[in-house]
């Protein structure tokens, strides 16, 4: 309990007792972890990987920086094990329909690609800052998140959606390309009804063979 003085007519001096204001809540564990990781990549995303500072980290954090040091020695240790954290999906959803899988896909991409984790990896990939140990773990991540997403063409090539012999990869790059460009530069024009425009103009062309059409390649070459 802190006393304070209040002055009274005649300069007595009256004892009002008064409760110390609650000391703010210091996060510990698993929040603390999770506080700490997300913030690393947020100063990705500012500052870019080249400038991650430890220090710098721990202020935003509002923590010292020892509690950093002692669990994350380095920036590369401490943004490995940010991605690490960050950087796992659960995969495509089977909707039934290549088109049900692709746009729901794409909303939950439109989504995560404002997140901290996603802003970093896109400032990174322009500052080519995929170097070390960390840019082995982003390139398999990313890898895999490729891998995941072919899935979807895979399926759609079983079911009977695309014709057989349809290059998946080519039209995932396609899908995926277009969407990413759209989510990151045009992010305020990307409305459900944009994608959902976009879906099925590029699956347009993948119903008819998912491959450049080369009668139509030949026919020009001949032209004079």
């Amino acid at each position: 309990m802190a006393a304070l003085p209040l002055p009274r007519e005649g300069g007595a001096v009256r004892w009002w007792n008064m409760k110390s204001p609650p000391r703010a809540k210091q996060q510990r564990g698993e929040p603390l972890v999770a506080k700490i990781l997300e913030t690393t990549l947020s100063e990705i995303a500012r500052a870019g990987y080249e400038n991650l500072s430890i220090e710098e980290v721990a202020a935003r954090a509002g923590v010292n920086k020892t509690t950093i040091y002692r669990r994350w020695p380095t920036p590369e240790v401490l943004a490995i094990s940010a991605f690490e954290r960050f950087s796992d999906s659960n995969g495509p959803s089977d909707t039934g329909s290549l088109r049900g899988d692709l746009l729901d896909y794409l909303k939950r991409y439109r989504e995560v690609c404002r997140s901290p984790a996603m802003l970093s990896l896109t400032r990174m990939h322009f500052s080519g800052g995929f170097v070390g140990k960390l840019g082995e773990l982003i390139r398999e991540r990313t890898h895999s998140g490729d891998c995941d997403a072919l899935v979807m063409f895979q399926r759609a090539v079983e079911r009977g959606e695309l014709p057989g012999g349809t290059d998946t990869g080519l039209v995932r790059d396609l899908v995926l390309g277009s969407a990413q460009h759209l989510v990151l530069f045009r992010h305020d024009q990307c409305t459900d009804e944009r994608l959902q425009q976009l879906v099925d103009i590029l699956l347009f062309g993948a119903l008819n063979g998912g491959r450049p059409p080369k009668a139509q390649g030949a026919r020009a070459k001949q032209r004079p």
